[in-house]
């Protein structure tokens, strides 16, 4: 049964895009060939239900204080998901795809089935997934010695509205993007916005505009059902879910309008002509501005770049964050900027992967060239996040906090790099990168790449981050020291494995051919 016949018994014609969503979605885990990833995204999902659970039994067990701050942030909160909600598909150009638009040319798929894959799939982004599971706490928290279910339901339709309408954003947007005019307009739209962010900042308006946020009329919703107020429950409820139909259908019809327009960028880059670097002095500088250049030339890792590069340090700086939360910082940042490419760091070699390894260079050297430049990303990407965010941070960091801070950086950043390069040589897949909404691996790959990218790295800033409150320098860099050996040794079982002819032959084949 295919894309053109999957119709009832009842209703021999066209599938609609929620059937073409089902069978898109089903094809993808069948071409799910290691079983262990299948498992893995199983446990993943019973992991999440699991934590969702745990936190929201979790109220009695805080203590006065800490409950009456996590409930006066709660408006902030509401709106760092609301925010995250609208940036992660700007980002993406629209949202994730569940099948390439490129292998679907002889299916009628549906604008819809695309604006409902990217719906389906938000949840694969794990900073999406973090910010549910302390949206989750929050609720928790508000409703506490009151009514959760109530909560729990405007939490959803919360969820729900902003994950639907940041959707339908990115579609427009995406649609805008087609023609030069609307770059221009995006582009203008996007210095405005940030302009204003920092004039708001400077000016030490940024607690006022939070006050007036839309989100304190969510939560106020959602404590009055708590409470028992069920009408003003209601109708913070019923607009929440409205907006989330209005946001069905603006998404839709705005990815239907984004998919029909014609892209001028690509007949303009036909015209113009290549511009040839100059050559470098070794093989291993050739390699490694070959790697930058596949970088900043695909749409999506460019556009993702510039996000992670400049969000993190804006949002840390925003919210004045103390010193030893910037502990923490690093390391979540430095997976991010793993899950750019350094999962799949070979696809970026696409279909050229072949001529790369037929040249007369040793083969370490291309490996050497892609850890340089994933380095040099993740290392430029906690930097500038650490940096921003300590200009807005109260106060001086002691000796123990600012060893921390350079303990977690080291470590989490040659965790990162162990992981991706392990990562690479195991688990390749080919990735074509032209499109603004192609990623560097499958969804379900991603999704456990994001866990083995993460998991580690906010382990260590907790530990590093309680280590720093002892006062004592010393304890974060004996702390760090195992893991930053574990990355090492794992980097160079990497090495050595991709020493071997066998596994150069089969990690080539993946990315060149699939």
């Amino acid at each position: 049964m295919t894309l053109l016949d999957h119709g009832s018994a009842h209703d021999p014609g066209p599938a609609t895009a929620q059937q073409q969503v089902r069978s898109l979605i089903g094809l993808r885990w069948r071409m799910i060939r290691t079983p262990g990833i299948k498992l893995g995204i199983c446990v993943a999902l019973v992991g999440l239900a699991w934590l969702l659970q745990l936190v929201l039994v979790s109220a009695p067990t805080l203590e006065a204080e800490v409950l009456g701050t996590t409930i006066e942030l709660a408006p902030q909160i509401f709106l760092g998901f609301g925010a995250l909600a609208f940036i992660a598909p700007l980002s993406a150009g629209g949202g994730t795809q569940v099948v390439p638009p490129d292998q679907l040319v002889a299916f009628p798929v549906r604008p819809g089935t695309h604006f409902l894959g990217g719906l389906y799939l938000a949840p694969a982004n794990l900073v999406w997934v973090t910010q549910l599971v302390v949206l989750a706490a929050e609720t928790a928290y508000l409703t506490y010695r009151g009514h959760l279910l109530p909560g729990l339901v405007t939490s959803l339709a919360y969820v729900l509205a902003v994950t639907l309408l940041g959707q339908a954003l990115a579609w427009g947007v995406s649609g805008l993007r087609q023609t030069r005019a609307g770059r221009r307009a995006v582009l203008t739209l996007v210095v405005v916005l940030t302009v204003t962010a920092v004039v708001v900042l400077r000016l030490g308006q940024g607690g006022a505009a939070l006050d007036r946020s839309p989100t304190r009329l969510v939560v106020d919703g959602l404590v009055a059902g708590a409470r028992g107020d069920w009408v003003t429950w209601a109708v913070t409820t019923a607009v929440l879910l409205g907006l989330a139909a209005g946001g069905l259908v603006l998404g839709t019809r705005a990815c239907a309008w984004a998919v029909r327009r014609p892209n001028d960028a690509t007949n303009r880059s036909e015209s113009v002509g290549v511009r040839r670097r100059r050559t470098q002095r070794s093989a291993l500088r050739e390699l490694v501005a070959v790697d930058r250049a596949s970088v900043w030339r695909a749409p999506a890792l460019r556009r993702g770049g510039l996000v992670l590069a400049l969000l993190p340090g804006v949002a840390a700086a925003g919210a004045q964050v103390p010193w030893e939360s910037l502990i923490v910082l690093p390391g979540l940042v430095a997976a991010g900027a793993g899950l750019l490419f350094g999962v799949n760091a070979f696809a970026l070699d696409g279909s050229g992967a072949v001529w790369l390894a037929s040249l007369p260079h040793d083969p370490a050297l291309l490996l050497r060239a892609k850890l340089i430049v994933l380095a040099e990303t993740v290392v430029g990407a906690a930097l500038l996040a650490g940096v921003a965010g300590s200009l807005r941070s109260p106060g001086t960091p002691n000796l123990a906090e600012a060893v921390a801070i350079a303990s977690a950086f080291v470590a989490c950043t040659a965790s990162v790099l162990a992981g991706c390069a392990a990562l690479s040589v195991r688990h390749p897949h080919r990735a074509d990168l032209r499109g603004p909404r192609d990623s560097i691996a499958p969804p379900g790959a991603l999704i456990l790449a994001s866990v083995r990218l993460a998991l580690p790295a906010a382990v260590t800033g907790i530990v590093l981050e309680s280590s720093a409150r002892t006062g004592v320098w010393w304890v974060a860099p004996l702390l760090a020291g195992p893991l930053i050996g574990w990355s090492v040794w794992s980097l160079r079982r990497s090495a050595a494995q991709w020493d071997q002819p066998a596994v150069r032959a089969r990690v080539v084949q993946s990315v060149s051919a699939g």
